[in-house]
């Protein structure tokens, strides 16, 4: 009886322990594979929206009705349309590389891909991008993807003008909405809006899209 409780418990303490390393090597698969999709790119700079269109200089940026995406038949291959293949996103893919074209044409760039998770190709493509152009200023834009080639992206930046002084020169062309609340000023420029937040002496230029 002595040696098959023994045994027995020879036996249980196997079990226990290859069941113990089997769940720690899947937690340290998951963490391992969910560390392989957290990841940041450094893009070069593109310079050139569209093969058929002219260039435009990083200041004429400032005009949203210029915030049309080019056309992704004529566009180059984004490094981030690469990274996005690699990971399985394949159904808006023309329409990742048409936004990341027009984002970060002439601006050194880098992205972080926020992770997609299961079934990649069925869910939203998030991504943040930090754009730096030719004279140093920086631009935080994020653009988020959808299986249907929807797309949204936004960029944002501080300038040191009022908001007042924005909408009598850079936004002149622009049409005014209104306050959404009390401090934050909404332009209409086409497909794009113009949010402008006032930020100490200076002012916070937001630009969105919905691309559809």
């Amino acid at each position: 009886m002595d040696e098959k409780r023994s045994q027995t418990g020879c036996s249980w303490k196997s079990w226990f322990l290859i069941l113990s390393i089997i769940t720690c090597f899947s937690i340290c698969a998951s963490f391992v594979s969910q560390r392989k999709f957290d990841r940041i790119i450094k893009l070069s700079a593109t310079t050139s929206q569209d093969i058929n269109e002219p260039k435009k200089p990083a200041e004429n940026r400032e005009d949203a009705n210029s915030s049309k995406p080019p056309l992704p038949a004529n566009s180059l291959v984004n490094p981030l349309t690469q990274e996005a293949v690699k990971l399985g996103v394949l159904s808006c893919i023309s329409r990742i590389n048409q936004v990341a074209n027009f984002l970060t044409v002439n601006t050194q760039s880098g992205v972080f891909i926020f992770p997609p998770g299961a079934q990649p190709d069925q869910h939203v493509f998030s991504t943040s991008f930090e754009l730096i152009r030719p004279d140093n200023s920086t631009i935080y834009s994020s653009a988020s993807f959808f299986p249907n080639n929807d797309a949204v992206y936004d960029t944002i930046e501080y300038v040191t003008t009022s908001s007042e002084e924005l909408e009598k020169t850079v936004f002149k062309n622009l049409k005014r909405v209104g306050v959404i609340k009390k401090n934050i000023v909404l332009l209409d420029g086409g497909a794009v809006r113009v949010f402008l937040m006032p930020a100490g002496s200076g002012c916070v230029v937001i630009k969105k899209e919905v691309v559809r």
